[in-house]
This record gives C-alpha cells, structure tokens and sequence, in this order.
C-alpha cells in the first residue's frame, strides 16, 4: 500500500513544482525582462530534479523488493 501513496503523491510534486516554477519564473522574468528565459530554464531544471527523484525512488524500492526476495527465500 505505501508503494501506491508514493507513486500517488508524484503527481502532486510534480503539480506544485509546475505551479512554483511558473509564478517565480513569472516574477523573474519580469524583474530582469528576459522574456521567458527564466521561467523555462528553471521549469526545465526542476523537471530534470523530479526526473533524478523518481529514478533514485525506484531504485530504492527496487532494492528494498529484491532484499526482502532474497531474505523470504532463506527463510523457506
């Protein structure tokens, strides 16, 4: 049940970064005039962030799945 919750509240990271980068891309962009540059480099660099969190997620869950594997077959 928690690999679901975690999977479940990826979505709403990725939503609130979305959201974040948007409005302080906006406020960049107008206090420096860059006509969007800021916005798209920051919403680009917390994609790349979020992309690197789910992979390091799965490979830790992957792991933990692959310890409790091997410590239910020395048990049997």
């Amino acid at each position: 049940m928690k690999k679901y919750i975690i999977f479940a509240s990826m979505g709403f990271e990725l939503v609130g970064l979305i959201l974040g980068c948007f409005y302080l891309g906006q406020y960049l962009d107008q206090k420096y005039h860059s006509k969007g540059l800021i916005f798209v480099g920051l919403t680009f660099a917390c994609l790349i962030g979020w992309l690197f969190r789910v992979i390091w997620l799965l490979r830790k869950m992957q792991r933990s799945e692959e310890k409790e594997e091997q410590e239910a077959s020395r048990k049997s």
